[in-house]
């Protein structure tokens, strides 16, 4: 299940896009990466507009009940503003990295 998060900047509550992703970078440790992988997280990864703009991550988890068991488990909730879009479909021109915790 491929999930596409966007999350428009600045929030309501004054957050940029580079503060969101700041956010990422000190919060991601390797405990949560391990978490993330023994829940099915296969490929996430995040970035934020050159322009301000937005916040956004891209990840794929092999089913939603291991996606909102890691949410839970670390205390993750929705941006001020954020929406998350479910994909369908998977083709592209070169495969996934393949997952190494």
């Amino acid at each position: 299940m491929w999930v596409l998060f966007q999350v428009p900047c600045p929030t309501p509550d004054g957050q940029s896009a580079e503060d969101l992703y700041q956010k990422r970078v000190r919060l991601i440790t390797p405990e949560m990466r391990a978490d993330a992988v023994s829940r099915g997280c296969r490929f996430h990864r995040a970035w934020h507009a050159t322009d301000g703009s937005a916040f956004y991550a891209v990840a794929e988890w092999e089913t939603r009940e291991g996606a909102q068991a890691f949410f839970n488990a670390w205390d993750i909730r929705d941006e001020p503003g954020e929406t998350a879009v479910y994909l369908e479909g998977d083709v592209g021109l070169v495969p996934l990295p393949e997952i190494r915790p």
